[in-house]
């Protein structure tokens, strides 16, 4: 049985994503992690966004996308959402793991928009295949811009 991941695609007005530094790797990913307990996907989403970059969500902000073969034993739950007024300087990581030398490390040590077409470059081929053929970032994005206007929502933070 694979597991799954539940992850959160941040999008800024302009169509970038927030990425986190993964610690001890050289690829860039998103918000992104596994459920706890009878948790439900959007609640994971949410979690996940909150402890790797201090981002502040409701789930009902979310925009389910749909779930995505990620790895042979894992699973890709997205969601969406578009913030404003959020600089990617002010994340910050509050889950940790202890290193192989026994230190307790950040599981994000580094934050940034990037634009989709860095991607390829930045993150996780397993990442990139699915945000490059199976899901349309534009796509996402301009149904999140059309929704925030077409409502008249206030901007998400």
């Amino acid at each position: 049985m694979k597991s799954v991941s539940c992850g959160v695609l941040v999008f800024d007005p302009s169509g970038s994503l927030l990425l986190g530094h993964a610690n001890e790797s050289r690829y860039w990913d998103i918000p992104k992690g596994e459920g706890v307990a009878q948790e439900e996907g959007a609640q994971t989403a949410v979690r996940e966004a909150f402890e790797e970059c201090g981002l502040e969500l409701r789930r009902e902000q979310l925009r389910e996308i749909g779930r995505f073969e990620y790895r042979r034993d894992k699973e890709l739950r997205l969601f969406a959402v578009l913030v404003t007024h959020f600089d990617a300087k002010g994340c910050v990581c509050s889950s940790f793991y202890t290193d192989r030398h026994g230190r307790r490390c950040p599981e994000m040590n580094g934050f940034r928009w990037a634009a989709p077409e860095q991607l390829p470059q930045m993150c996780a081929p397993s990442l990139v295949a699915v945000l490059t053929q199976a899901v349309s970032l534009a796509a996402i994005h301009g149904q999140l811009l059309y929704e925030v206007g077409a409502v008249g929502a206030s901007p998400l933070h």
